[in-house]
């Protein structure tokens, strides 16, 4: 019972801490969330473009049901690697250039603001619903599509991956849009509490 004490308190002061970072350096804050939203576009992009490339090369064939493992197996690493090349070359050398140049810099007080307190790990397979969500979203996606009868077999590829984008695009609006209006809700009305 004392731990769990412990760990709110700890929790409740990393928050606070957050809360300060984004009130301090809110330039730097709205920088770093473009350029993550940038990467996650970016990968996004590569990785609807290896689906295209890799139907297109025949690397794997249309039809969900004339996939085998080494059809995967080609398509994962083919994916992989375009990642790698077109993403993670930009993305990996920007964070270490921000984490040197910028975070590095700020006073040590002020990182251990940010840093300090006792983190929670999650349990595998704890995901607070989400993965439900977003499936019980792509059934949705599915029966709008009119594909709630057709075999998997019939289904091609891009069929399949577009419906799961769509699935969790639409889950990001709907948490999405509550959050950051809770964010910028909570550092307004904080904002003067300093």
């Amino acid at each position: 019972m004392k731990e769990s004490g412990i760990m709110r308190t700890g929790e409740k002061l990393r928050g606070e801490g957050w809360k300060k970072f984004v009130r301090r350096h809110g330039k730097m804050t709205a920088l770093i969330v473009g350029w993550i939203a940038a990467a996650c576009i970016a990968a996004l992009l590569v990785f609807l473009w290896v689906v295209a490339d890799a139907q297109a090369t025949g690397l794997v064939p249309d039809g969900l049901g004339a996939w085998t493992v080494g059809s995967v197996f080609a398509f994962i690493l083919q994916a992989i690697l375009w990642e790698l090349i077109l993403v993670a070359s930009w993305v990996i050398p920007t964070a270490v250039v921000m984490y040197l140049l910028w975070y590095k810099k700020l006073p040590a007080e002020e990182r251990k603001e940010y840093e300090g307190g006792p983190k929670r790990s999650k349990s595998a397979g704890e995901d607070s619903g989400i993965s439900f969500f977003i499936g019980l979203v792509w059934l949705a996606i599915v029966w709008l599509d009119g594909k709630w009868n057709l075999a998997f077999q019939d289904w091609t590829f891009d069929d399949w991956v577009y419906s799961w984008i769509w699935a969790g695009l639409v889950v990001l609006v709907i948490v999405g849009i509550p959050v950051i209006i809770w964010v910028v809700w909570s550092l307004r009305r904080n904002g003067g509490q300093q």
